[in-house]
């Protein structure tokens, strides 16, 4: 059997169990500020809403 993979629209929650425990794994190799200056990388920039 083989899995599919469909394209999720931004912001959509995980609608099974195997995309919950797939981000769960992304989750775990998201590098720290300090190591991605290691490699020359920048994070992401924080984003605030203004009211």
């Amino acid at each position: 059997m083989e899995k599919e993979k469909r394209q999720t629209e931004n912001g959509s929650m995980a609608t099974s169990f195997e995309q919950v425990q797939e981000l769960g794994k992304q989750m775990e190799k998201r590098r720290e500020e300090t190591e991605l200056e290691d490699v020359g990388r920048e994070q992401d920039p924080e984003q605030f809403d203004n009211e």
